[in-house]
């Protein structure tokens, strides 16, 4: 592929961050292709340098360039495979792949999912802090707040001249301007998945009622995913159950959701259900 000499060179830039400082990079408005964008539901727009004044819709199977900034939809979702690590967008999120000598991403605001497993993902970038470290984790960005919360892995959260490390089942938060907290076990799972392992049927274009045992206070993150693999096809934020959904092709899926508390700190995702959708 003609750009794999490209993606080596910024690579192994990455892996050389802690020794170099950060230098803007001339650059073409087009940018460098380094992503593409593998999945989204609803409407997904991006931004080309040098500001964010002009948006255009995109969708899969279009790349994700250095300098572009991606926004989904109040309920819409996205993924996104870098060579180095697969990023999944909820609802309501903007993501900024920086112009720079040094690759890095930049959540600016929303939930999204970072997974490297195996391998160290490139640096992120989160109101005042940063982020390094290999497995999966969650971060939220909200006015003057970052939640982070590692599902597997291990990651360094360093912000205000002090690191704090999270492992699997970890999280910590940082308020701008001050130091990451100190790592805290993260909420329980809900369980009591309705429908659960017993699918539930319903008619194309129908509703599908979704119930879970829900601690007091909570705020949920409910996923949709295919039958086998973990790329998300759908995504909604809701504060307590019900939640109804529509899911809109055919097929059997599986669904899951996860809590958080006041915080922001996100717990694991739950057992799964399942859903088959069915013709009218």
């Amino acid at each position: 592929m003609a750009r794999a000499p490209v993606l080596i060179a910024l690579i192994a830039a990455a892996a050389a961050a802690s020794a170099q400082p950060t230098v803007p990079a001339r650059r073409s408005k087009a940018g460098i292709s380094i992503g593409d964008i593998t999945w989204a539901d609803r409407e997904l727009l991006r931004s080309e340098p040098p500001d964010k004044t002009s948006w255009k819709k995109v969708g899969e199977g279009d790349s994700l360039r250095t300098g572009d900034t991606l926004r989904t939809a109040e309920s819409g979702v996205a993924h996104v495979e870098f060579p180095w690590m697969a990023v999944t967008l909820g609802p309501a999120t903007m993501l900024t792949i920086p112009a720079s000598a040094v690759l890095s991403t930049v959540l600016e605001q929303g939930r999204a999912e970072f997974s490297g497993s195996g391998r160290e993902i490139v640096k992120i970038q989160v109101g005042e802090g940063e982020v390094r470290g290999g497995g999966r984790l969650v971060l939220r960005r909200s006015a003057g707040r970052t939640a982070a919360s590692a599902l597997e892995g291990a990651f360094r959260v360093r912000a205000a001249g002090r690191t704090v490390e999270i492992k699997a089942g970890e999280g910590t938060v940082v308020s701008d301007g001050r130091p990451p907290e100190p790592a805290s076990p993260l909420p329980n799972a809900p369980t009591g998945l309705r429908p659960g392992a017993d699918p539930v049927y319903v008619r194309s274009g129908q509703s599908v009622e979704l119930r879970w045992s829900a601690a007091k206070g909570a705020r949920h993150h409910v996923e949709l995913l295919a039958l086998s693999g973990e790329a998300v096809l759908l995504a909604r934020e809701t504060n307590a159950p019900p939640l109804r959904v529509e899911v809109p092709w055919l097929g059997t899926y599986r669904w899951r959701v996860s809590a958080r508390d006041a915080r922001g700190i996100e717990s694991r995702p739950s057992t799964e259900g399942l859903i088959c959708s069915i013709e009218k």
